[in-house]
C-alpha cells in the first residue's frame, strides 16, 4: 500500500462517541462526523507528525491551511514556539530564564529553526542524560537525530517550511520526554504463554494532549508487536453501518418512536445548550443516549476533532497503517453496532431518560465532563486503583441488564479470542487496545485471561 493512499485514509474521522461507556467500551458514533479537507503532507512527515499533531503544540487548522508545505512565517513560528514550550514545561525542569525571544523574521531559514529549537532545550536545567557538553546547536540538533538533511546537506540557508519546522519540535518533545523518563504511564498489562506475548493496552477514545507522548516502554511494545488487535477499526471499519443502525430509514423521526414527555425533555436540554430543536429527530434513542454527554465536553468543531483524533485507539490504528502492520478486530463495528440497536425500543427509551435527567440536573453535563477528566488523569498517570475506584463509584459499572449488555458475555468472546492468539504455535507477539473499563474491572478480560493459567502482570 503506498504512503498517499494509506495517508488519504487517515483523513478521515468519526464524529463523537458516547462520554462514559462508549469511551471505555469501545463503541464509535459518527453523530457529528464529517471529512474535512486535509492538505497533503509530505511522506517523510507522516509519522512523526502522527506524534505531534497529539502534543498540542500547534493547531489542527494548520493542515486544511494552503501554506504547510511553504515557507513558516513569524506568527506561526512563534505559535509553534511557545505551544512547544509549554509541552516541555509539563516536565517539571527549572528554567533559567522565565521567557525567550524567537525570531521574527520576514524568511525564517532551517538554521534559525534548530537554533531557536536548541535554546528553548537549553534553557532548562538538563539532567546529564542530555548529553549537553558544549557542542554547538547544530551539532547538538543533528547528533540527537533532531534535524536531519536530504541528499543536498542539512540545507540550513533555505527557508524553513511549516512542516519542517513542526517536525522538528515534534522530535524535540518526544526526546526530551524520553531522556528525563517522562510520558503518559497509561494502563498495559503484559501476557505471556510460552513463547507467545500479549501487550493488553486500556484505551480512552477520546483523547487530550497530556495523553502524549505516551511513555517509551508502552510505544516499544507497539513496536516489537506482529500485530495489532482492537475492538473495532474504526477507520477502515464500516462506520456507514453504525450510521445506518442510529437512524431512522422509513421517514419517521425520534418524536415517532418515544413518549411526548421523553421528547420534550429532549428539546428541553437541547434549548439549554443552544442547539437546533431538530439535533437529534433522525436519530434512535440508543444513540441520542450515548451522544448527549459529549455535548457538555466539547466547545466546537476543533475540541472534537482533537478528541476524536487523539483517541488512544485511534492513534495505534493510524501506526498500524503506516506502518503495514496487520489489524485485527475482536469485534468489529457491525457487531457493536446491532448489540446497541437491538435493544428494545421501550429499553432504549427508559435508559435515554435516565441520561437525560442525569444531564439536566443541575451541574450534571459538567459532573460528566469533570469525571472524563479524572480518568483520563488517571490513565495518564497510570493510576489502576484510582482509575477503577472512579468507575466503581461514578461510572456505575456493576450488575444490571446494561451493564450485563455491554460488558459481560464481550469480555468472555474477548478473552476467548485472545487465548486463541496465545495458544498459537511458534513464536507471536500482539499488542491488544480495548477499553479501559474491560481490563480495569474486576471479573473482566483480565480475570478472565488469569483464569485460564496465562500468566498477566501490569506493567508500572
Amino acid at each position: 500500500m503506498k504512503l498517499n493512499k494509506r495517508w488519504s485514509k487517515l483523513t478521515r474521522w468519526a464524529g463523537t462517541g458516547a462520554l462514559s461507556l462508549a469511551l471505555l467500551l469501545g463503541y464509535v458514533l459518527p453523530v457529528h462526523g464529517q471529512t474535512p479537507e486535509v492538505l497533503p503532507i509530505s511522506p517523510w512527515s507522516v509519522t512523526t507528525l502522527n506524534e505531534g499533531e497529539k502534543y498540542g503544540i500547534f493547531p489542527l487548522g494548520w493542515y486544511q491551511e494552503s501554506s504547510f508545505q511553504q515557507s513558516i512565517p513569524a506568527d506561526k513560528f512563534i505559535t509553534l514556539m511557545e505551544g512547544t514550550a509549554k509541552k516541555l514545561d509539563l516536565l517539571g525542569l527549572k528554567k533559567k530564564n522565565a521567557s525567550l525571544s524567537f525570531p521574527t523574521d520576514k524568511v525564517i531559514t532551517r538554521e534559525a529553526v534548530t537554533t531557536s529549537m536548541y535554546k528553548l532545550l537549553a534553557n532548562y536545567e538538563l539532567p546529564a542524560a542530555f548529553e549537553m557538553t558544549g557542542d554547538n546547536p547544530i551539532d547538538y540538533m543533528k547528533k540527537k537525530g533532531l534535524v536531519k538533511g536530504t541528499s543536498a546537506g542539512l540545507e540550513l540557508k533555505q527557508p524553513s517550511t511549516v512542516e519542517q519546522a513542526t517536525v522538528m519540535a515534534s522530535r524535540l518533545v518526544e526526546f526530551a520526554y524520553d531522556t528525563v523518563g517522562g510520558g503518559a504511564e497509561g494502563l498495559m498489562w503484559k501476557v505471556t504463554n510460552g513463547k507467545n506475548t500479549m501487550y493488553l493496552l486500556g484505551s480512552i477514545h477520546m483523547g487530550i494532549a497530556d495523553m502524549y507522548p505516551m511513555q517509551k516502554d508502552i510505544r516499544e511494545a507497539y513496536e516489537k508487536s506482529d500485530e495489532l488487535w482492537v475492538e473495532a477499526d474504526i477507520i477502515n471499519g464500516d462506520t456507514d453501518y453504525m450510521t445506518q443502525q442510529m437512524v431512522y430509514t422509513d421517514g419517521t423521526t425520534l418524536k415517532d418512536h418515544v413518549s411526548a414527555e421523553t421528547y420534550q425533555k429532549v428539546q428541553k436540554l437541547l434549548a439549554k445548550l443552544q442547539l437546533p430543536a431538530n439535533s437529534f429527530d433522525a436519530y434512535k434513542p440508543f444513540a441520542v443516549s450515548l451522544s448527549v454527554p459529549t455535548l457538555g465536553y466539547v466547545d466546537g468543531e476543533t475540541d472534537v476533532q482533537f478528541a476524536m483524533l487523539s483517541g488512544i485507539d485511534r492513534y495505534f490504528l493510524t501506526k498500524a497503517m503506516l506502518d503495514e502492520k496487520p489489524i485485527n478486530e475482536l469485534e468489529g463495528i457491525k457487531l457493536q453496532a446491532d448489540l446497541l440497536s437491538g435493544v428494545p425500543a421501550e429499553q432504549q427509551e427508559t435508559e435515554l431518560n435516565i441520561m437525560l435527567d442525569s444531564v439536566m440536573a443541575e451541574k450534571g453535563l459538567d459532573e460528566s465532563t469533570k469525571l472524563l477528566k479524572d480518568m483520563q488523569t488517571e490513565w495518564v498517570e497510570g493510576d489502576l486503583d484510582g482509575f477503577t475506584q472512579i468507575m466503581t463509584t461514578h461510572g456505575d459499572f456493576g450488575e444490571g441488564e446494561v451493564n450485563q449488555r455491554l460488558l459481560g458475555e464481550r469480555d468472555k468472546n474477548m478473552a476467548i479470542k485472545l487465548a486463541e492468539v496465545l495458544e498459537k504455535e511458534g513464536e507471536t507477539t500482539s499488542f491488544v487496545v480495548v477499553g479501559a473499563a474491560h481490563f480495569s474491572m474486576k471479573g473482566m478480560v483480565i480475570d478472565h485471561l488469569r483464569a485460564k493459567g496465562y500468566d498477566v502482570q501490569q506493567l508500572k
